[in-house]
């Protein structure tokens, strides 16, 4: 029996003071087991990947976003407490975009996924 594809969506959450533009895909279909992959692309005319960081969160149906990680550079990032290391974060510098990367999709991953660019502290 084939398992359901999820439906992953990403949303860009723009709650920054000054609202860089981010363009993100509007939905992604994986099956579990499967690398999902979900980009978030600066405008380089308001920030540079690096300068800001950018957080990832995740809001399953009916619950409060949560925190998955930051990412600010290789260096820099940090998953928050609980979060399986299944989920981890990269940047395109090239294309001023950073990857959240989910490997190997679970049911539970089934979400919206939303991308806040600035310093969480």
């Amino acid at each position: 029996m084939a398992c359901p594809p999820l439906a992953l969506l990403l949303l860009g959450a723009l709650l920054a003071a000054f609202q860089p533009a981010l363009t993100k895909p509007e939905a992604l279909q994986v099956f579990p087991g499967q690398v999902a992959q979900l980009s978030c692309t600066i405008s380089p005319r308001y920030a540079i990947i690096g300068d800001l960081g950018v957080s990832w969160y995740q809001q399953r149906a009916g619950s409060a976003p949560r925190l998955l990680l930051y990412y600010r550079s290789e260096e820099d990032q940090h998953r928050a407490p609980g979060i399986p290391d299944r989920f981890s974060a990269a940047a395109d510098t090239a294309h001023n975009t950073c990857i959240l990367t989910i490997s190997p999709v679970q049911p539970e991953d089934d979400a919206d996924y939303y991308c806040f660019v600035g310093d969480l502290f």
